[in-house]
């Protein structure tokens, strides 16, 4: 009977080491700012690769009181990439990824920034990803494509189609219901430029200020299902004719920022999308 109970006691212990060892990769360190603050996948809500913004489940005020620093990005233990906490003061720009401070967001979120455009982008390193998508942290956001222009003498009309690659349904900005001139406040539109990098146009829209200016209206968003395209419009003036030739064509798409609380991020119809995504085509004007 004794040696009956000591087997029990082994198996058990046994299980009970398996599932503490499965556990352990779920405890180890994710984010580091600076030597003294480290943040686990535990403390994650979610990174949207589309934006490189890191949600957290919980409101974080030591975000607000961080100037300039360093963060470090790990996957299960091993450090991936190291960037700084950058002030917007500043008139010069880092080389590598950054985080503005303040930040732009409200203290659960953090985006990663990188105007160095060399490949590849560490932001998406392979390592990072897969170890927030083995505990399911990783969620794709939208992607943005610039549809072929149409001109027709001094009028163009630009579309462009817009896909949720999340899996999540997302809440976006739609133009149709802001109106063009609520839209363009938060985007500066369509912008051409030929290719010696001269801008030939831009949008000429004038933009609307929201009332109050950092306030924002679920009335303003449309849900975006997973897996779900929408394609919008926006007709523009042309002051001066565009010559024919090659040019590219720039559109950042927006969402919003600072206005969003966390207990406003996750609504009835899915998460709001926040951040921005910039959409390039190489374009040819007959």
């Amino acid at each position: 009977m004794k040696k009956y109970l000591l087997l029990v006691s082994v198996i058990v212990l046994g299980l009970n080491a398996c599932e503490s060892n499965k556990e352990t990769p779920y405890q180890e360190i994710v984010f580091k700012i600076g030597q003294d603050l480290n943040y686990k996948y535990s403390d994650i809500e979610l990174y949207d690769s589309s934006t490189h913004i890191l949600y957290f489940k919980e409101v974080h005020p030591e975000f607000d009181k961080i100037s300039q620093s360093t963060f470090t990005f790990l996957a299960d233990g091993t450090e991936v990439y190291t960037g700084s906490f950058w002030p917007s003061y500043f008139n010069s720009m880092p080389s590598g990824p950054f985080i503005s401070s303040p930040s732009f967001f409200q203290n659960y979120a953090l985006r990663i920034e990188n105007w160095y455009n060399g490949n590849p982008d560490l932001r998406n390193d392979p390592l990072l990803i897969h170890s927030l998508k083995i505990r399911d942290l990783l969620h794709s956001g939208l992607l943005v494509l610039i549809n072929p222009l149409v001109i027709n003498g001094t009028q163009l009309s630009f579309s462009f189609t817009v896909t949720n690659q999340d899996m999540s349904d997302l809440l976006i900005i739609d133009p149709d219901k802001t109106g063009v001139n609520l839209f363009h406040y938060f985007t500066n539109g369509l912008i051409i430029r030929n290719l010696n990098y001269d801008i030939v146009f831009s949008s000429n829209i004038e933009y609307e200020t929201p009332s109050p200016w950092n306030s924002w209206k679920i009335e303003w968003l449309s849900q975006l299902k997973s897996g779900e395209s929408k394609q919008f419009k926006i007709n523009y003036t042309i002051g001066t004719p565009i010559n024919p030739g090659e040019y590219n064509a720039l559109f950042v798409f927006p969402g919003l920022e600072f206005q969003v609380t966390k207990e406003q991020l996750f609504q009835t119809g899915g998460r709001i999308w926040l951040g921005n995504v910039q959409a390039n085509k190489k374009i040819t004007i007959q």
